[in-house]
């Protein structure tokens, strides 16, 4: 294949109760609450557990069928990061022409990141992929939103300049055996 997995990325789902499950994944499970975003007069979180800017994001359920996606799952994806962007370009070019759906969701519910693209697979399942997580720094807070780049998913660029800290986070260190 003309890409390479290099990192098992964020989980995203749909819950019954938003606040609930904020509650439970910061209170119980210790994560620490990254972004909060309002998407349609929905609120979704974002959760982290290192330096990424989330390992966990959480949807009102109610979103699913607004953004099309399969009623019978509550993982709105599960997501796979690639080496850098034209692997990206390179993955989603290859899965369409294996017959794969691919979907671009809207950028705003993947605060933190940069292009992602969401392969469907026959059950309806979304896996994003992505070449770029934001890294938290020092001080615990996000990039702010008016200085992250803008992502248009009507059109792609053929290339993009490295962020800062494209390379950041936890090191790849590849199979053991």
């Amino acid at each position: 294949t003309p890409f390479k997995v290099t990192k098992n990325g964020p989980v995203h789902l749909f819950v019954e109760d938003i606040d609930q499950a904020l509650d439970f994944y910061t209170n119980k499970l210790g994560l620490t609450l990254t972004e909060t975003i309002e998407w349609q007069g929905h609120n979704c979180h974002f959760l982290r557990t290192n330096t990424e800017h989330h390992s966990l994001g959480l949807y009102p359920k109610e979103l699913r069928s607004i953004l099309g996606l399969s009623d019978h799952t509550s993982c709105l994806s599960c997501g796979f990061r690639v080496h850098d962007y034209q692997q990206l370009l390179n993955a989603i070019d290859f899965l369409a022409a294996e017959g794969v759906e691919i979907k671009k969701l809207p950028p705003e519910l993947s605060p933190g990141m940069g292009h992602t693209a969401f392969a469907i697979d026959p059950e309806g399942h979304a896996i994003q992929l992505y070449h770029y997580m934001e890294q938290i720094g020092w001080d615990g807070k996000p990039c702010p939103v008016n200085q992250r780049p803008q992502i248009d998913n009507n059109n792609w660029p053929t290339g993009i300049d490295m962020a800062p800290n494209m390379f950041g986070g936890e090191v790849f260190l590849g199979p053991w055996a």
